[in-house]
Formats: C-alpha cells, structure tokens, sequence
C-alpha cells in the first residue's frame, strides 16, 4: 500500500481521516483517489502502480458526473457514518457519525444526504487530486 501525495503540502487531519475510512471500508484492497476532505474517488483495480493512469482515471470519472444527473445511494456504514455513493465511483463520508435515529433505522435522513452529497459535487467541480491510495494489487 502506498499514498501518492499529489499536493505540495502535508496532508489534513481530515484528509488522513478520510484515507482511513475508506481504506477500512475497502478492507484495504482497493485504490482510491482523495479529491475533498471527505471524498473519494473509487480506481480501477488494473491501474494499481502505474500513478499516472490513476490519476488518469481520476480526472475522467470527475469530469463524468459533473456531466450527467447527480444520482446518490447512502447508507449507514458499522463505524456509524453515512456514506454517499454517487455515479461513477465517486463517495464521500459524512463528516460526523450520524445521529441515533438514523443508526436505529440504518437510514441517513435526506438533509444529511444532502450536504453528504453537496460536498461530492463540491470536490469534483473543484477537480483537484489530493493523494491517491494505491494497494497496489498487482
């Protein structure tokens, strides 16, 4: 496993928070690209080591759902945050574990998709790489 940090400065403590959701969700086997503080975007397993095609990859599945309908699935995950799955691969995690109700009822309320959403489009339309988490697969 290896973090390609493509920035020019240390990462966040939200940045590093979000690489570790997401490695936990993927249970390590998966490369991803960090593109907002709580946003990821999920890479093909067949471009693992080559950083140039997943950042590639990257740029492409950004510019994708900027150009089609915003569609969204959420889930409530078992560390107690809300998950936001848009179209091609794009995810982000709610920025704080959800409330009670919506674990009781493994539902996010639609306000809380919302914003979960809201930051998705956020980091896309900005089109910035932060790190790329490649588990090098091969």
């Amino acid at each position: 496993m290896q973090i390609h940090k493509i920035v020019q400065r240390d990462l966040s403590e939200i940045e590093e928070k979000t690489i570790n959701h997401f490695r936990y969700y993927y249970n390590n086997k998966k490369c991803f690209a960090l593109i907002g503080d709580y946003v990821v975007v999920a890479l093909s397993d067949d471009n693992s080591s080559n950083l140039e095609k997943l950042k590639q990859e990257t740029l492409e599945k950004i510019s994708q759902v900027l150009n089609t309908p915003p569609d969204f699935s959420t889930y409530v995950m078992d560390d107690r945050f809300g998950l936001v799955v848009m179209n091609y691969g794009i995810h982000a995690v709610s920025p704080e574990q959800l409330s009670d109700g919506e674990i009781e009822t493994e539902k996010v309320k639609i306000a809380t998709a919302l914003i979960i959403r809201s930051l998705c489009l956020e980091a896309c339309e900005a089109g910035n790489i932060i790190a790329i988490n490649d588990e090098e697969l091969k």
